[in-house]
């Protein structure tokens, strides 16, 4: 009888160590990096989302829409998650917005130079629009942003800024010229202008003014709304940013 029991109450056990969740179980809930659209975790550096794209181009793999970026390496992915609209790093709109440098056709420039390059822009007024080669969402944007580069040429510094790992000089002059791209395309593999901009995605805006101040962050445009070009109207009517950011969402 003794037995018996004990190989009942072996049976017993067995069957609720089956059924409970041990630490080694791959759990998931909404708010864990697992479950975020892009499978990204969070980490202390540029754009709070790590090592999102390692395949590709350039040995990279990424997760779904929208290209996310990691300083760090910078590594850029796809998704649109809650992360990725959370700036804890990052300076803040109305912020003077720190130095970093980038490459243009192959020669390295501070963002002071390009502030200061009449070339560029009349007075230090840029717009910089996160971007890569290789990042779906930036189709739908490219050919509006090329516009409005064409429309402040010698006015506003319109750029297109490439914080992806793996990206060259060569790469992106050939897909603008394949896709009839003219803005200047500045590269910055490193991500520390994400990083210090607070940008987590690709086709995420930045409006920067006369003075050097971060004046909008957010989206190029949405729903019918040009809010890039609205913030920048605003900046060169030395008037307020109606809206000073919106979701980052590529």
């Amino acid at each position: 009888m003794r037995a018996i029991v004990a190989g009942l109450a072996g049976l017993l056990l067995l069957s609720l160590t089956a059924c409970g969740v041990t630490s080694s179980d791959q759990v998931t809930s909404p708010e864990s990096p697992q479950a975020s659209s892009g499978g990204a975790t969070e980490s202390g550096g540029l754009g709070e989302l790590s090592e999102v794209v390692v395949e590709e181009r350039s040995g990279r793999s990424h997760g779904s829409d929208g290209h996310r970026h990691s300083g760090h390496g910078g590594h850029a992915g796809h998704g649109d998650s809650a992360a990725a609209n959370e700036s804890p790093s990052g300076i803040s709109v109305g912020d003077k917005v720190p130095e970093f440098v980038v490459t243009i056709a192959g020669k390295k420039r501070t963002l002071s130079e390009l502030r200061q390059d009449a070339a560029l822009s009349e007075d230090g007024t840029l717009v910089l629009t996160f971007w890569c080669s290789f990042c779906h969402s930036c189709r739908d944007v490219e050919q509006r942003l090329d516009k409005l580069a064409k429309r402040y040429s010698g006015k506003v510094g319109v750029i297109a800024l490439d914080a992806s790992a793996g990206e060259t000089t060569e790469v992106v002059a050939e897909f603008a010229k394949e896709n009839g791209l003219s803005l200047p395309i500045a590269l910055n593999p490193s991500g520390t202008a994400a990083d210090i901009l607070g940008v987590h995605v690709t086709t995420t805006t930045i409006v920067i003014d006369s003075k050097g101040i971060l004046r909008y962050r957010g989206q190029f445009g949405a729903s019918g709304h040009a809010y890039a070009a609205e913030a920048l109207e605003a900046v060169l009517a030395g008037e307020d940013v109606r809206v000073k950011k919106t979701r980052q969402k590529g």
